[in-house]
């Protein structure tokens, strides 16, 4: 990110509440190739919708989706959509070495992304 003049960065997290307390100190501890300049960039922190009436109504107005510009109408719950097909995958890596065991999942997530890319033409084709 800090290399690429990103200006504006949008998390979405489930506990982004807590998480995003004294994140850049937690990042000072980092090694130098995964220190981000605060200074160079803004952070915003958002609970995803489903996980968000769980939270202090404080929380609520804070992190919500719905009262930020430049989010849409985002849920941020895409992230965890794709769990699901994972189970089986992780029942056939539990097994196997560090090495294959990264192999075997990168290509299965490789997969899942690629069926997802090809399925945005039926999503965002226009008749």
């Amino acid at each position: 990110m800090k290399d690429e003049g990103i200006k504006n960065v949008k998390v979405s997290y489930d506990i982004a509440c807590r998480w995003s307390i004294k994140l850049f100190q937690r990042i000072q501890s980092y090694s130098d190739e995964l220190q981000i300049p605060e200074d160079k960039f803004s952070l915003e922190y958002f609970i995803p919708k489903f996980h968000l009436p769980v939270h202090r109504p404080s929380c609520h107005t804070r992190y919500s989706f719905n009262y930020r510009p430049g989010v849409g109408r985002t849920h941020g719950e895409n992230i965890e959509s794709g769990w699901a097909h994972t189970n089986p995958a992780a029942i056939s890596t539990r097994e196997m070495g560090a090495g294959a065991q990264h192999s075997a999942l990168d290509g299965h997530w490789g997969g899942w992304n690629w069926r997802k890319i090809v399925g945005f033409g039926k999503c965002l084709h226009v008749t």
